[in-house]
């Protein structure tokens, strides 16, 4: 486990240098700037708004929500799977939104608007057409991650007089380690896919988060929001003996792009 976490976190932190550098553009000249940070940290300032925060509740809270990535298909009873997820979505890092929310530790550490970071997943098939979830993710260097659980139910199996699976799921997240909010997101979402050749399963899904977001910033005095996100997917996932490989793309508050490698037991 050890081994584990030391790869998790030097993937973490390779991705997080590569997109707090990857610009070449000049420096915002209101980039809030804290020396005492290792990286760029959630972190309120008192130039925040209303308005801003509750676009940083939408956007941040439906980036960091449980993302289905995985078809309607349940795993079956007590079969497990296992897996290491990157997610990759652009924000608009030079808005109120984002840059009124988070320091830097000098004035050329930018947040990047191009971001990404890996998640550890885990999946149980707790009855034939039940399968309960778990993610968690976390910025080593920072002060913020996420961890989420969710329950998928097929309410309609592919079958021989059945051409698709058809799939309800629930989700909870919870970001991690920021002192200044307390965020917690809800997810629901309905997809359908259908498998060809034992092998390759599409699928396309809608749904949306609910995103619930409380200050507690000595720096702001600012309303709770609760923002409702709407969203669409559509993925693709390969499997192959104990192997299964997946591609999901999002589009709600933020698109996000993520890809999954798992191994099924």
């Amino acid at each position: 486990m050890r081994r584990i976490a030391g790869v998790f976190a030097a993937v973490w932190l390779s991705t997080a240098t590569a997109s707090a550098h990857g610009g070449s553009h000049a420096p915002d000249p209101d980039l809030h700037v804290d020396p005492s940070l290792e990286d760029c940290e959630v972190q309120f300032a008192p130039e925040l708004s209303q308005a801003a925060f509750r676009r940083f509740t939408r956007e941040f809270g439906s980036a960091g929500a449980f993302k289905q990535m995985a078809p309607p298909n349940t795993l079956g009873l007590w079969r497990v799977a296992i897996g290491l997820e990157y997610m990759r979505f652009r924000v608009d890092e030079h808005s109120d939104a984002w840059n009124d929310t988070f320091a830097h530790p000098e004035p050329t550490h930018e947040l990047g608007s191009d971001l990404g970071y890996p998640k550890l997943k885990l999946r149980v098939g707790v009855a034939d057409d039940t399968d309960v979830g778990l993610f968690f993710t976390m910025n080593p260097s920072s002060n913020y991650g996420w961890v989420g659980v969710d329950v998928k139910h097929a309410l309609l199996r592919q079958s021989d007089s059945l051409p698709v699976t058809l799939a309800v799921r629930g989700a909870y997240t919870k970001t991690l380690f920021v002192s200044d909010m307390d965020m917690h997101a809800l997810t629901a979402d309905v997809s359908m896919g259908r498998t060809f050749w034992k092998a390759l399963t599409p699928y396309v899904g809608v749904g949306g988060d609910l995103v619930l977001a409380r200050e507690t910033s000595p720096a702001v005095d600012l309303d709770t929001e609760l923002v409702p996100t709407p969203h669409a997917l559509v993925g693709l996932e390969a499997s192959l003996w104990h192997v299964a490989l997946g591609v999901e793309g999002q589009y709600g508050a933020i698109p996000t792009v993520q890809a999954q490698i798992s191994a099924v037991f």
